[in-house]
């Protein structure tokens, strides 16, 4: 519709001119270039603006025809770089497929076809190196470096090369330029803090922490625990006191979970005479997070107080952290110190039918004995020496860690708040319960037997018999010792050898001839 109407507005244009100039009475007349011409005026102004029209639209098909080898060129280009676009993608897919030579093929494609050499310069390298030319690649990520657009990308490259062969030193010197290079970089930051624990170097490993915090690479609570592991880890290979007791506790303020600073701090506290600030720590790491190190710490602080007092702040020290399994440990560890044993069984009661702990087997032992005898311990000393380690860092009361051991300590405490990984192995059942009750039960009292009442028989001899039978009696039969009496036993001798026969068998067992 609307092009109908436009062409009907051009008609009564073109019309309207017709009209306007056919209607012009007057006449034009002039010189020009020697000739005269005269004429309407009408229809010399008419072909005048014809010739001007005629003008327009041959000026319009020249710079057409002038333009048309240019044309043919653009077009060229743009079919060289549709083409080399096209081997580019087909390269990088063979190069995530592991197809070196085909993405070798398309990369000497894109290379004819296309004029950004930086982006060929990827796609050769990544193809050397599925073709192992490893030269080649690094030529080719080692060019990348000059042009600002690729050099971030080169230098990944670089990096990985260098890892792949080893070269630590050159592998450092790559991602720290690339961190440089881009602060905001996930690999760049894993890859200088990775260099970083694996050299020690807890100092700048944890700089390059606050500057991924910084950039948001990572979130504040793992950037935190990851800043106080890595002081924690300098205060432990720190030699002087006070700087190592400074950097613990700035780690506690960044991670109060993490148990080895706690120790740290509570050791050389109290290796300075600070029991209360030493307990306090203990304290407050236990709270945070149980653990056996911070309970053997705890329990040497106050070994030369009395019994009770070491069971109260034993006592204190499980209220921090009261639905822990350590808690239960530490209440029954009080009740032994006074020799509360029934106390002890009740607080380990539950804890040794859920999982094999050696220490607690130990404390129930104890408590056995005091019970029931040495002899009731010695099935819990037995299920003590069968049951599992405690797998844990420190468990032992310190942390003597390598520098490897630090490393993975502190990737773990970073990532997932913990000090080593969950065992590969489920964990050990306990004693169960019925076991438990059977092995504490009170052993049973036996039952003496009931005599039978017998009635003696009276029987009367004649006087004459008697006195002859006592007539006739050998002489050499044994005395009694109280009267001198003579007793007349029919069964005598066997009651004798009875008693031979028993004291033999005594004297044979306490090993006497």
């Amino acid at each position: 519709m609307i092009r109908i109407l436009q062409f009907l507005l051009v008609i009564i244009l073109v019309t309207g001119t017709i009209t306007f100039f056919a209607s012009l009475n007057s006449r034009i007349s002039g010189e020009a270039f020697g000739y005269r011409f005269d004429g309407p005026s009408g229809l010399i102004l008419g072909g005048l603006v014809l010739l001007f029209l005629a003008a327009i639209y041959l000026t319009h098909k020249i710079k057409d025809i002038l333009a048309l080898p240019a044309k043919i060129k653009a077009k060229d280009a743009a079919t060289r770089r549709e083409r080399g676009i096209a081997a580019l993608t087909r390269g990088l897919e063979a190069a995530a497929a592991s197809d070196g030579e085909d993405a070798a093929h398309h990369a000497r494609v894109a290379r004819r076809n296309l004029d950004n050499v930086a982006l060929t310069r990827l796609l050769t390298a990544q193809a050397a190196q599925l073709s192992g030319d490893n030269a080649t690649a690094k030529e080719s990520y080692s060019a990348m470096l000059a042009a600002p657009e690729t050099e971030f990308i080169g230098l990944k490259g670089l990096y990985a090369q260098a890892i792949a062969a080893g070269d630590t030193a050159a592998a450092k010197s790559y991602a720290e330029r690339a961190f440089r290079l881009r602060p905001n970089a996930a690999w760049a930051f894993q890859s200088v803090f990775d260099l970083g624990l694996d050299r020690g170097a807890w100092n700048e490993t944890r700089e390059a922490v606050i500057q991924a915090q910084k950039n948001k690479v990572i979130d504040d609570a793992r950037a935190n625990r990851a800043r106080g592991a890595l002081l924690t880890a300098d205060a432990y290979a720190e030699s002087d006191p006070a700087t190592a007791l400074s950097e613990a506790e700035a780690a506690l303020k960044l991670a109060p979970d993490f148990t080895p600073a706690s120790v740290l701090a509570a050791r050389i506290a109290m290796d300075e005479g600070k029991t209360g600030k030493a307990a306090k720590l203990l304290e407050t790491g236990f709270a945070a997070s149980a653990h056996p190190a911070l309970i053997k710490l705890y329990d040497r602080l106050y070994k030369d107080e009395t019994p009770e007092k070491r069971a109260n702040k034993l006592r204190k020290l499980a209220e921090k952290n009261p639905t822990s399994d350590e808690a239960a440990l530490l209440k029954a560890r009080a009740a032994t110190l006074v020799e509360d044993w029934q106390g002890a069984v009740d607080a380990l009661q539950a804890h040794v039918t859920k999982t094999a702990n050696p220490a607690a087997f130990s404390l129930m032992a104890k408590a056995a004995a005091g019970l029931k005898g040495e002899a009731a311990a010695q099935v819990w000393y037995e299920h003590a020496a069968a049951a599992p380690r405690d797998p844990r860092p420190g468990a032992d009361g310190a942390f003597h860690l390598t520098r490897e051991g630090w490393a993975r300590l502190i990737r773990e405490f970073m990532d997932f708040a913990r000090l080593s990984p969950p065992p590969i192995e489920e964990a050990t059942e306990g004693v169960p319960a019925e076991e438990v009750q059977l092995l504490l039960a009170p052993p049973p009292v036996p039952e003496e037997p009931e005599e039978p009442e017998t009635t003696p028989e009276i029987t009367e001899e004649p006087l004459e018999d008697k006195e002859a039978t006592d007539a006739d009696a050998p002489k050499d039969v044994t005395a009694g010792e109280d009267d001198g009496s003579l007793h007349d036993d029919p069964d005598g001798d066997d009651h004798i050898h009875d008693d031979e026969e028993a004291e033999r068998a005594a004297n044979a067992a306490r090993g006497v001839s």
